[in-house]
Order: structure tokens, then C-alpha cells, then sequence
């Protein structure tokens, strides 16, 4: 069992996502959908220092994020394998308008059925056109997601803020 911590829209709000972090230090996973409004090297070692040296770190920028240097090398969009019978596109969503449907295609040409994503600042978990929806909110608000992966490759949401 896998256990994903899923955060989006941080804005610069350190404090908030080192609190959210310290609740759930034993995470397998981060998933960040952009909008950090910081350095990713910096949200990198807040994540680092609030749970595990070695833990996954996943990271899309999102439409605040092209003003720092260290997003050049941070991709729009990536897959993230969540269980056995969950792949997931995680992207900020504002290249989609964060429109379910332009989402839901994407996700289908990459062989996704659950689309993780942020930029609306509203928490989310909802089958869209057999997709499966998951936004955790702005963690600037004090939202966030963790995401657990059964062993019969199911996968739980709970949504906190």
C-alpha cells in the first residue's frame, strides 16, 4: 500500500505546507500541481526536511511558476502510477483551462484514468466522462489530499482543510 501526499497552489505559503507536511510524514509520495510561487529547489527541501530524505517528489509548474530560474526544468504535465489499476496525469491545469473535458482527452491518450490537478483552488474528487477527478484544493488555504493505494489496487482520497 502506497500512500500520496497531494498538494497544489502553495503561492509561497511555506508555513502552511510545512504543517500540512508534519501531519503526514509517512508518505511514500509528493505530488505538487504547481503554483509554488517559490523555488522548486526550496519546496524540494521543505518536503525533504518535513518527512523523508528520501522520499518521491513529483512536480508540474503551473501558470506563477515561470518567474523563477529553477522552472525551466520542471515539466507542464507528468503520469504518476498510483496502484496496479490507477495511472494518473497530474498537470496545474491552466494549459487545459481546467476543463474536464480537454482533461479527460488527455488523460485517455496517455492511458490515464484519474486526473490530478490544481489551479481552481477547489478540492475536488469526482468521476467526470469515466475519469477519475482529484483536485486537493490550494494548500495556501490550508487544502490538501492524501491518496492511499489498496493492495486490490483501489485507491482511497482524503481530502483535509
Amino acid at each position: 500500500m502506497a500512500r500520496f501526499f497531494v498538494c497544489s497552489d502553495i503561492h509561497g505559503a511555506e508555513s502552511r505546507l510545512e504543517s500540512a507536511l508534519s501531519k503526514h510524514q509517512d508518505v511514500d509520495t509528493v505530488i505538487v500541481c504547481g503554483d509554488l510561487e517559490m523555488e522548486f529547489y526550496d519546496v524540494e527541501e521543505i518536503i525533504r526536511r518535513n518527512t523523508s530524505r528520501s522520499i518521491d517528489i513529483r512536480m508540474v509548474r503551473g501558470n506563477c511558476d515561470s518567474y523563477y530560474s529553477s522552472s525551466s526544468g520542471v515539466p507542464d504535465q507528468i503520469t504518476v502510477t498510483l496502484s496496479s489499476l490507477s495511472r494518473a496525469l497530474v498537470t496545474h491545469g491552466h494549459l487545459y483551462h481546467a476543463s474536464a473535458e480537454i482533461m479527460a482527452y488527455s488523460a485517455l491518450e496517455k492511458n490515464c484514468n484519474v486526473v490530478i490537478y490544481g489551479h481552481t483552488h477547489r478540492q475536488q474528487d469526482k468521476e467526470i466522462y469515466g475519469i477519475r477527478f482529484l483536485n486537493p484544493g490550494s494548500i495556501r488555504n490550508g487544502n490538501y489530499m492524501v491518496i492511499e493505494s489498496e493492495s486490490n489496487g483501489a485507491i482511497q482520497t482524503q481530502l483535509y482543510g
